[in-house]
């Protein structure tokens, strides 16, 4: 097992997280973060007693408290749950109440949102008693022995009907070090890593998690805004020399880089991507202003990244290479993952967990195959999820109840359109006004990568299989 709390105390002096919040960062070493969280363990203590076992959910932005938030839980040997806070009350009630939520710590903010009348700490009012207090817990690294100990709940995307609740374990998430690093770094496993690193994934997303126990492993500077919405108004203050980021964004960045504006974008030498696949010609321009980029690939179930493409310039199409420690292979041409670091299954779903992993194999849902150098590509997906490229994953089935929830609504079919979400409707003439309202009306209940921005009619049914089902 990684002994990562020793790790940051090897690192000690070294800046370890870097708010930016525009002309203002504030800076953390690895000591100041490995002294708070022994003092936001003894805080959680002293406020609910032991908490060994209790699942504590997290409604709060990521930032440097989250990071403090999530090691103090897990290291005190009780199961994290963070939740995303652009969730919807309805679907934040059921993910607590799906992961057997025993508390809730959320900002000031969210506190406005029901949690099925369970126990509730205020983030900053924790903080305050942190930062006032010298008293700290000791705490330990995790053996072997405690390897299937189950200490994260992550919810995939989706809602009520569809959203699951991933257990990962002490094995999924210090089974071994993260080499989540751009390649001339990869060779320094076991070393400190002189890296500013930037990264826009939150931490409720496998990829941000990932990256968080990377990073702080080798000892980088893990750089996060305090407002995503200000991305740019912070990295043209500060240089990084890598940062991983969705390819929504990575299409934002092109743009800056087309107009020779990339002090705007922090300077970065190095950036990486993940969660759908990126447009060859950014992979190109990125390479002909002197920015090397690599894709990772993974799912909230493997816990990690399962493979790197560091070659883009040969493989652009690859989702690259499985990673040290993890086999990748197909069966039926599905993509299937063996790695330490998967999931003991769906928080108490034997059904789905069944249908997702069996012997310790993830089916990962993708088709594809691997060629003769073991680069993986990617042919479709046996699922009909939608996969945005914001790294979003869109259940058409979860959209299409809602709308079926009007009457009026004789049929529907939900697709992607120009990276936004479509839905094809079967109505009479006289009803597309009222449907249209009523979409609208839906809207505002969404997070908005699962808006309905393009809406169609049809005057007739569709076409459905034997089963009655409408075919995709």
């Amino acid at each position: 097992m990684l002994q990562y709390l020793k790790l940051l105390e090897n690192h000690n002096d070294v800046t370890a997280v870097k708010m930016l919040d525009g002309s203002n960062v504030d800076n953390w070493t690895y000591s100041d973060y490995l002294r708070d969280i022994r003092r936001c363990a003894y805080q959680l203590e002293e406020k609910l007693g032991r908490i060994e076992g209790k699942h504590i959910c997290l409604l709060a932005d990521s930032d440097y408290r989250y990071i403090v938030l999530l090691s103090a839980i897990i290291f005190s040997r009780a199961v994290a749950v963070p939740l995303n806070n652009y969730e919807n009350s309805e679907n934040l009630k059921f993910a607590v109440k799906k992961a057997d939520g025993d508390l809730v710590i959320c900002s000031e903010q969210a506190e406005k949102k029901a949690f099925r009348d369970l126990p509730i700490i205020i983030e900053e009012q924790l903080f305050d008693d942190i930062f006032d207090s010298v008293a700290e817990k000791e705490l330990h690294d995790f053996v072997d022995d405690e390897g299937e100990k189950l200490s994260l709940i992550l919810f995939t995307s989706g809602t009520t009907s569809f959203s699951k609740g991933v257990a990962l374990s002490a094995m999924s998430l210090f089974g071994s070090i993260r080499t989540l690093l751009p390649f001339e770094y990869v060779n320094n496993a076991g070393n400190e890593v002189n890296l500013k690193a930037y990264t826009n994934f939150p931490l409720y997303h496998i990829g941000g998690l990932s990256f968080w126990l990377s990073w702080t492993s080798y000892g980088c500077t893990m750089c996060m805004s305090k407002d995503v919405k200000h991305i740019l108004a912070d990295l043209e203050n500060i240089t990084v020399d890598y940062a991983t980021i969705t390819p929504a964004m990575m299409k934002m960045w092109a743009n800056f880089i087309k107009r020779g504006q990339k002090k705007r974008i922090g300077n970065p030498k190095h950036i990486g991507s993940g969660g759908a696949s990126i447009d060859p010609h950014i992979v190109k321009l990125f390479k002909e202003n002197d920015i090397t980029v690599c894709q990772f690939y993974g799912m909230t179930e493997s816990g990690n990244a399962s493979a790197i493409n560091y070659d883009m310039g040969k493989h652009v199409d690859s989702i690259g290479k499985a990673v040290d420690g993890t086999e990748i292979f197909c069966i039926d041409g599905e993509i299937c993952v063996k790695s330490q670091s998967n999931m003991l299954g769906y928080y108490n779903n034997p059904k789905e967990t069944k249908a997702c992993l069996n012997d310790g194999v993830i089916y990962t849902g993708d088709l594809g195959y691997i060629d003769e150098d073991g680069y993986v590509y990617l042919t479709g997906r046996k699922k009909n999820l939608i996969i945005l490229s914001g790294g979003e994953n869109v259940s058409p089935e979860e959209i299409e109840s809602k709308v079926y929830e009007n009457p009026l609504v004789k049929e529907c079919k939900v697709f992607e359109k120009k990276d936004r979400i479509a839905i094809e409707v079967y109505a009479n003439n006289q009803d597309e006004q009222n449907i249209r309202e009523y979409i609208s009306n839906l809207n505002q209940t969404q997070p908005a990568y699962r808006k309905i921005y393009f809406i169609e009619f049809r005057e007739t049914e569709f076409e459905k299989t034997a089963s009655g089902k409408i075919k995709r």
